[in-house]
């Protein structure tokens, strides 16, 4: 557990298409989510509505990122 908290904040190599095609499925799994009429009183319905979830992967993005631009512009995209 330790080892995957790790590898996540700080040891994936973070490129561009990596991060394109991360925020592509990010966007796909949340309409479909939200059009999807069973999700609705579910707890998956809470990633449609709720900010917490973009943050976390926000923070994700900033410890994977080489620089603070880098960081800056991956976070914009």
């Amino acid at each position: 557990m330790i080892k995957a908290i790790k590898k996540l904040f700080g040891g994936i190599n973070l490129t561009w298409p990596k991060l394109i095609i991360s925020a592509v499925a990010a966007g796909v799994l949340t309409a479909v989510i939200a059009i999807i009429p069973i999700f609705q009183n579910t707890s998956f319905f809470t990633i449609t509505v709720t900010f917490e979830v973009w943050i976390l992967f926000g923070i994700i993005i900033i410890m994977n990122s080489k620089s603070n631009l880098d960081s800056a512009l991956k976070c914009f995209v």
